[in-house]
């Protein structure tokens, strides 16, 4: 069985599968680790660098977050199952009346019938027939409490119906009718205890109402069950007001009733309050009961209040009780919610040893407990227990599964328990559908998310809130162009079910205001770029006049809301508006922790701007993404992108495992000439029409050069910079690519054709013939292609790689740079250009699964994005991209208008007035936008996105 292949280490056998064949004296079967988790290529076993130079580790390198908060918020639902126990007495004997009391024609034996033949008779007959007049002629023999127990039995038969039928004949009966005397306080609170099943607090209000109407006696025991009804249809609020009802009429409360109350305010999360209720029950002569403890421990668990739930534990044991199972099970998850497993499993082993009832709420709570802290093979192990002991799991059972499996990164193994769930007859809930979503998003597997959600949907299993919002993120979170475009369809999907309404208006009119408090980061982002166009749709069609007087974003609704906000939110949105120029400014605000607001006026303004026109863009990129006809095309597009990008990736990794740079060996003179020899690559590139990552294989190759030789002489390194870049030309030829001769680069270069040609071969001598090379550059847009950039327009296409290739090539100048791998410096340069211009996710999930950078945990990582963060801050570039990218937006817009025809060419990119290494990255990008402008799967890279495509499939196996 599959879940013998779960993996177990040295100190889970210690601790638990030792422990537990010692007690239990049943073997438990040996697990075989066969799960281990998968070793990052962003890890690092040495403190020195890609060149060799040590990297300078701050200690406070780590930052907690790449675009994607994986807190726990309040919004994820806790599911709490209790254990339930019905007492029944059956000592209610049959009942003789009064021969004077009986008709004439009842008073045959034959019409003495038992509760259990009624109960039979009853269950005979069709939905559709009327109960029987042998019924009622029977239930002449029969008093009250007799007939109470005949409505609780037809319930548990399933008959609710029939139960309410038949209560409903005898108190619609006139005043005198000799069945009348059965509607007395017995059958009434029976009949209110059975509204709980179908859920019909109404109906149960309603009983108590003509219990007073006609006088019938409402004893502790009427009330009691009124408040159950209450609890189990979630009217908590009411319960309670129940209770302080019958206190006013004089009822006193018993054990039983303040038991309830102690679950009533374990709901309404007032533990508090639950705590005070046995100093309560003592001050009015009550004795607190096994039951009231148990019933305060669990109130506490469910107020995550764990350390006061084991306070109330030894409090029970003070008393003079013995834990009982249920005792257990609330330790069980008190000690869970803690994150203590060690003393979860003691508990359990106690448990075993005194013999105590194991139940499906003993095991989900145990593996419950294992998710929290991480031991998905522990959960497995426990599963498989639970089975040999002959539980039968349930929904939570599951659920609980294939969290733990989530928590350990096993989306396979998660997939597995949910098969194994349905193939035993137990139907998943909203709760599964969301918990194997996050798992399968955690995995990377937004395909299998997205089935997953299909799935429950045509099942029949509605989807909530919750739902909505981690299958949009999952999407989203990728970064990939038609996984967010789906993401948007669900999201519009989601508003239409009445989900996702965030726009509040003031009291009083003059504010509107968007709430993205406690939102994922995908449906946050997704909620503005809709209420931004919705703004200006509304301004276009009626004017300023339309919009309140002022508009607000809410990022942190801090104390005013239990529900814990999305830190990345916060930011994202606040650096966008400033990116951008937008009106909205950060306000104090005496109930919001995080506000930006704007007068309407500037508002109205700014959404007729060709600015806003980009930032809608860049917020939401994916909207200028050729549409997939069929769901079936977006999986072909997914599963080719992923696989050819791995591909290309994988020779990344060959060639960095198996080259380096030694920046010791390079000399202080190559150093000083180095930034003209790049610049002077960079525009001979630019005469020669090379692609940008040929030009910058061929200055990696140049450096590779320098920290082998033994020395450079600097009147020779021109001519060595030219061979570098004939070599990387050589490297990336296509057949469909242009040939350009060692003359032509001569020419170019300004150097003798004859010099070049010798020094080619003297550099690959140098380089024992391994001329392999994968710039930064190159990287970069292997993680473009695997975000989807070729299926953008000219200005989705600049909007994701603009800024980027910008860096890219001011990265080509810090020397700092050469002392991490290329894919890390693309890594860097991609998070830092996307976090500084608010675009969520900052890292993609896709990228980091390709890659294994998860986050900054190694200081190579830590270093290389605090150079591209300095770099971004330079205003020259975010200028130039601003300027470009609002360009572009007005020539879609005339594009729109019919002034442009579509055939016309973008504008040119504006070259503002800088330094030469700024001039420079304009030249680059307005080669790169050329280059890759056709847009609509034809971007610049021509070939497929794979290790030959990306041009050093050639030199693959002497990478390896």
């Amino acid at each position: 069985m599959w879940l013998n292949s779960g993996g177990g280490t040295p100190d889970l056998r210690r601790l638990y599968l030792q422990d537990i064949s010692t007690v239990s004296g049943v073997p438990c079967k040996s697990f075989s680790a066969t799960a281990s988790p998968d070793e990052s290529t962003g890890s690092s076993t040495s403190a020195l660098g890609w060149g060799g130079q040590p990297i300078a580790d701050s200690g406070n390198h780590r930052i907690a977050y790449f675009g994607r908060n994986r807190n726990k918020t309040a919004q994820q639902r806790q599911r709490a199952t209790h254990n339930r126990a019905e007492f029944a007495s059956r000592d209610a004997g049959l009942q003789q009346p009064a021969p004077s009391l009986l008709p004439a024609h009842v008073r045959s034996s034959e019409d003495i019938m038992s509760v259990e033949d009624i109960v039979q008779l009853l269950r005979r007959l069709n939905r559709a027939e009327a109960l029987p007049d042998r019924v009622f002629r029977a239930l002449h023999h029969l008093d009250s409490r007799a007939v109470a127990l005949l409505l609780k039995d037809l319930s548990k038969a399933g008959h609710d119906a029939r139960s309410f039928e038949l209560f409903d004949s005898l108190r619609n009966l006139p005043d005198r009718h000799p069945l009348r005397h059965l509607c007395d306080v017995y059958t009434y609170t029976a009949a209110i205890s059975l509204c709980i099943s179908p859920q019909h607090a109404d109906r149960a209000m309603e009983l108590l109402a003509d219990m007073k109407a006609r006088g019938v006696e409402r004893n502790v025991h009427t009330y009691t069950a009124l408040m159950n009804v209450c609890i189990k249809c979630g009217k908590h609020a009411a319960a309670l007001g129940i209770f302080n009802n019958m206190k006013a009429e004089g009822c006193t409360p018993n054990v039983v009733t303040f038991n309830t109350l102690i679950d009533v305010y374990g709901k309404l999360g007032q533990w508090e309050r639950a705590v005070e209720v046995i100093k309560l029950m003592r001050a009015q002569g009550v004795q607190p009961a096994l039951r009231t403890f148990n019933t305060l421990i669990i109130a506490c668990n469910m107020c995550n209040q764990p350390r006061e739930a084991l306070s109330i534990y030894q409090e029970l044991l003070d008393s003079g009780f013995d834990a009982n199972s249920t005792t257990y099970n609330a330790l069980i998850s008190a000690y869970g919610k803690m994150g203590q497993l060690d003393r979860v499993l003691e508990v359990y082993k106690d448990m075993v040893y005194r013999g105590l009832d194991r139940s499906v709420i003993t095991y989900s709570s145990l593996i419950s407990a294992c998710e929290k802290a991480g031991r998905w093979e522990t959960a497995l192990q426990l599963f498989e227990e639970m089975q040999r002991d002959g539980c039968t799991p349930n929904t939570v059972t599951y659920n609980s599964l294939i969290t733990a499996c989530g928590q350990g990164s096993q989306w396979e193994m998660a997939r597995q328990v949910f098969e194994q769930m349905q193939s035993k007859g137990c139907t998943p809930d909203v709760v599964t559908y969301t918990a194997l979503i996050s798992v399968l998003e955690r995995g990377g597997q937004w395909l299998l998310a997205l089935e997953a959600f299909q799935q429950m949907v045509t099942r029949g299993c509605k989807p909530d809130a919750i739902v909505y919002n981690a299958i949009i993120d999952a999407l989203w979170q990728t970064g990939v162009v038609w996984a967010q475009a789906k993401a948007r369809e669900l999201f519009v999907m989601a508003a239409k079910h009445g989900h996702f309404r965030n726009e509040q208006l003031s009291a009083d009119g003059s504010r509107a205001e968007l709430n993205l408090h406690a939102l994922t980061a995908g449906v946050a982002m997704l909620s503005l770029h809709n209420w931004l166009q919705d703004i200006q749709r509304k301004v276009l069609a009626r004017g300023e006049a339309s919009l309140p007087p002022l508009l607000a974003i809410v990022t942190d609704a801090g104390h005013a809301s239990k529900e814990q906000g999305n830190f990345i939110i916060k930011e994202a949105v606040s650096t966008s508006m400033s990116f951008w120029g937008a009106p909205f400014r950060a306000v104090q605000d005496r109930t919001f922790l995080g506000v930006l607001e704007a007068p309407s006026s500037k508002v109205a303004q700014w959404v007729r701007t060709d600015s806003f026109t980009a930032q809608m863009a860049a917020l939401f990129p994916s909207s200028a993404a050729e549409a997939a006809s069929s769901e079936q095309l977006v999986g072909q597009r997914e599963r080719t992108a992923q696989a050819q990008c791995s591909e290309a990736f994988d020779a990344v990794k060959r060639f960095e495992a198996s080259h380096n740079l030694a920046l010791q060996n390079m000399s202080a003179q190559y150093s000083q000439l180095r930034p003209p020899l790049v610049g002077s690559l960079l525009d001979r590139g630019g005469k020669l029409g090379l692609k940008d990552e040929v030009v910058h294989d061929g200055v990696l190759l140049l450096d590779r050069a320098a920290s082998t030789a033994a020395q450079m002489v600097p009147e020779l390194q021109p001519v060595v910079a030219a061979a570098a870049l004939q070599l990387s030309i050589n490297q990336g030829a296509t057949a469909d690519s242009p040939q350009y001769s060692p003359a032509a680069v001569a020419e170019a270069c300004n150097v003798d054709a004859g010099s070049l040609v010798n020094m080619t071969w003297q550099l690959r001598q140098l380089l024992n013939d391994d001329t392999m090379a994968i710039s930064t550059m190159r990287c970069l847009k292997v993680y473009l292609e695997r975000m989807g950039y070729r299926y953008l327009d000219k200005q989705g296409i600049y909007i994701m790689a603009g800024l980027p290739i910008m860096l890219a090539v001011e990265a080509l100048f810090d020397l700092s740079l050469l002392n991490c791998r290329p894919s890390v410096v693309a890594a860097a340069l991609l998070y830092a250009e996307r976090r500084q211009r608010g675009a969520v996710p900052f890292w993609p999930s896709m990228l980091a699964k390709m890659t294994g950078y998860e986050d900054l945990t190694t200081p190579e990582l830590a270093c290389a994005v605090r150079t591209a963060q300095k770099l971004c801050r330079a205003a020259v570039y975010t200028n130039i991209y601003k300027q470009q990218s609002t360009n572009l937006a007005q020539h879609v817009k005339q594009q729109q208008m019919g002034i442009l025809a579509q055939q016309q060419q973008p504008p040119a990119v504006v070259c503002m007035p800088a330094s030469s290494t700024a001039a420079s990255a304009a030249t680059m990008m307005s080669r790169a936008l050329s280059s890759c402008s056709t847009g609509s799967g034809n971007s610049s890279m021509g070939a497929p996105m794979n290790a030959q495509g990306l041009g050093f499939a050639g030199s693959a196996g002497a990478a390896a």
